[in-house]
């Protein structure tokens, strides 16, 4: 996000090796030695660690520059843990180191002048957001921030909020093509952002208020919390109160935002504990520009001076999870007066650690961390250094990633060999890998675990597991993941007959059970050992449902005919209470499923639906109108008898497709599969097929004009046959 720039942009000194520094006042037992950077124009903000029992008051520090002439400070904050001082700028040359030095052991103390208070205790910058809309919330906001392409390079200083103006036209006059310019499109300013900056001093502790006026949006955050908002289009004139925050006594670093078309206008302002009313916030209350730097604390006693610096390099997410990878640099700046090798011992503050001299660690959540750091030198000498690690305010670059375990068909026999792989497709940091767990667990109850790490490039990436045997599986676990949290994961199970689950949905290719685990079913392929007897007798009170959608495209009610389910009630009048029809909907009507799936769930939920005792299944002509494959046909004509013959325990009936004029012998291999299917079950058949071929009239007779739709005979002789098969004739 572009203010994080900015931020980074003002805050502390470059990390790089400091010169080796005279010690010039032995009196004085601790000292950092830092350069002043060329934002810092007038005032040094310094933090520095309290040890043992430093003294508070300003005849207890010293600071000088290179040359060891004392500066302007003064103490602005001072308290158990820590002291943050103001020291005027030695010089206006940048990069220009300075040293500070504190805890005198003297009874007279070098003293220096007074550090008057910065005079311009505002930064402030501006970025354009040309053809935007005014944002109506602080996330989108950031989101808007994120966009950028280009940090703020120059920061202005100013005195307070009323020097915005005066800033924004130094910023039009220093750029080529002024960004205040009109929108032509819209013929209206284009929408702006300005970016104030300061440093906040609470003088106590307690429960603080934080209001905001400005014309179009605004936004107040302290130390990264959102503490006041005024989002949307409005006009400017009164107070926006933000909620109660609880803050600490001392430095605070205060943000402030403006989005807005034109002119901007902006105030801050606050209610400390005690207040009732808002008062704007001015000096004394904003006492610098950039946060306090903090670096090394060398100690005159000790030869190993420990240090490090923690600079946030970016964010990343990946969408639909919801946590962010914060990177952090860290530099060890720990400076050795007797040369020796040194070991490193780092520990980040959310429970890991690390060896190495300069690590780079990724932070898993938006909080601020306490990292320290223990250096050992070949001597034995030990010491450490700790600081504070802002990881809230990085806003997170967001990545597409998705997986998919394919190769896999939804239903197999169980001597079929397949050679399943898990496909990868988005985009991720080039210096981010993804770890690829997975896990297959057999019949026979081995375990074989496999991984592998992978990064996408915008392009699919295929991660190869090992060829099984259908039949040998029991389940198969992947895992995708980075550092520990988890991007994807899938269980598939591999179910026989008579199957303990059964599937309930299809998206693509695959099937799932109710609960969403995904499943691959394995039905008997020779003899089965759930055989139907091969007549199935008929009570009175059965209800027999007729599954169809091969014995017309249309269905079976029509206009002057007929219904197919009135014929085969005729025929078994006497015989059974009641026979219903159920057309199985076109595939056309999910497009988001495989159609020839669709038996494995629509069969089902229409013997449910119609309660039936009895199942008549005439399926096959939309397999055989889109050419399917023959095999995987069978496959699934196996799968749909165990789940209604074996799973469902309903007495079955499977009708073969007639021999269609337009593909009789395409209609000749299906129904050669089912009846295949049928035989290893003792499911009784009524063969169509043979009995429209074999018919001294000729099979023509039995279809209408259109060749998919049977004519009065064919309907009446597929209801004998029928009746035929399930009175095992």
């Amino acid at each position: 996000m572009m203010y994080c720039a900015l931020i980074l942009l003002l805050l502390a000194t470059p990390v790089q090796a400091l010169p080796a520094m005279e010690w010039r006042f032995p009196s004085f037992p601790w000292r950092t030695v830092f350069r002043v950077t060329d934002v810092a124009q007038t005032n040094i903000m310094l933090a520095i660690d309290r040890v043992g029992a430093m003294p508070v008051t300003r005849d207890g520090f010293l600071a000088c520059d290179s040359n060891g002439v004392p500066l302007p400070l003064r103490v602005v904050q001072a308290n158990e843990s820590g002291v943050v001082l103001a020291l005027e700028a030695p010089c206006k040359e940048s990069d220009s180191c300075a040293v500070y030095y504190g805890g005198s052991l003297s009874n007279e103390p070098v003293t220096s002048p007074e550090a008057v208070a910065d005079p311009n205790p505002f930064a402030i910058g501006f970025m354009p957001l040309k053809g935007r809309a005014i944002p109506s919330s602080w996330e989108r906001l950031r989101y808007m921030l994120k966009s950028f392409p280009n940090p703020i390079q120059t920061p202005y200083r100013i005195t307070g909020f009323d020097e915005i103006r005066n800033a924004l036209i130094k910023n039009d006059e220093s750029e080529p093509e002024p960004t205040g310019k009109k929108d032509g499109r819209r013929n209206k300013p284009a929408v702006r952002v300005a970016l104030v900056r300061s440093v906040l001093l609470c003088p106590q502790g307690g429960a603080h208020r934080f209001a905001v006026d400005c014309r179009d949006a605004g936004f107040v955050v302290v130390d990264g919390e959102l503490v006041a908002a005024w989002p949307g289009e409005h006009e400017s004139g009164k107070w926006q109160l933000g909620a109660p925050v609880s803050l600490k006594a001392g430095a605070h670093r205060l943000e402030m935002f403006t989005v807005f078309e034109g002119w901007p206008k902006l105030r801050v302002g606050w209610m400390p504990p005690g207040s009732r009313e808002v008062v704007p916030l001015t000096a004394p209350d904003l006492i610098a520009p950039y946060e306090a730097m903090r670096t090394r604390v060398e100690r005159i006693n000790r030869t190993l001076q420990p240090g490090f610096a923690a600079t946030p390099v970016r964010a990343y997410s990946f969408r639909g999870n919801s946590s962010v990878f914060r990177v952090v640099r860290f530099d060890n700046i720990t400076e050795n007066w007797i040369p020796t090798k040194m070991d490193s011992l780092w520990r980040f503050g959310d429970g890991t650690q690390s060896e190495e001299q300069n690590p780079i660690h990724v932070y898993k959540s938006a909080d601020v961390f306490k990292a320290s750091l223990e250096v050992r030198d070949a001597l034995g000498f030990v010491a450490g250094c700790s600081a504070s690690v802002d990881c809230r305010q990085i806003q997170p670059e967001e990545y597409a990633v998705s997986f998919d375990m394919t190769g896999l068909p939804a239903v197999c026999f169980g001597r079929d060999k397949v050679a399943p792989f898990l496909r990868l497709q988005g985009s991720a940091p080039t210096d981010v890998a993804l770890d690829v767990e997975w896990e297959i667990r057999l019949r026979s109850g081995i375990l074989e675990r496999g991984q592998r790490k992978s990064t996408p490039r915008n392009q699919a990436q295929f991660i190869p597991l090992s060829p099984m045997a259908v039949g040998d599986v029991e389940t198969l676990r992947w895992r995708v993941s980075h550092r520990q949290t988890g991007l994807g994961d899938e269980l598939i199970r591999f179910v026989r007959a008579p199957f303990a689950v059964l599937p309930a949905r299809i998206e693509g290719d695959r099937l799932y059970d109710a609960r969403g685990a995904r499943l691959v079913l394995v039905p008997d392929e020779g003899v089965s050992a759930f055989r139907q007897a091969t007549s199935v007798p008929v009570r009175r009170r059965d209800w027999l449902v007729c599954v169809d959608d091969s014995l017309a495209v249309a269905g079976l009610v029509e206009t002057g005919r007929e219904p197919f389910d009135r014929i085969l009630a005729r025929l078994l009048t006497g015989r059974m209470e009641e026979v219903r029809y159920a057309a199985l909907p076109a595939w056309d009507r999910f497009p988001e499923s495989y159609g020839p799936l669709r038996k494995l769930v629509d069969v089902p939920a229409a013997l449910s639906r119609e309660r039936a005792d009895i199942a008549i299944l005439s399926i096959g002509l939309q397999d055989i109108l889109a050419a399917k494959d023959m095999d995987s046909f069978e496959r699934q004509a196996a799968a749909l008898s165990d789940v209604v013959a074996s799973s469902m325990n309903l007495r079955t009936v499977w009708v073969t497709p007639p021999p269609y004029p337009s593909a009789p012998e395409r209609s000749r291999a299906f129904a050669a599969a089912i009846r295949r299917v049928a035989k290893a079950r003792g499911i009784p058949v009524a063969d169509l097929f043979t009995a429209f071929r074999c018919a001294d009239d000729g099979r023509h007779v039995f279809f209408q004009d259109n060749p998919l739709m049977l004519s009065d005979q064919g309907h009446r002789l597929a209801g004998q046959q029928i009746v035929r098969a399930l009175m095992g004739e």
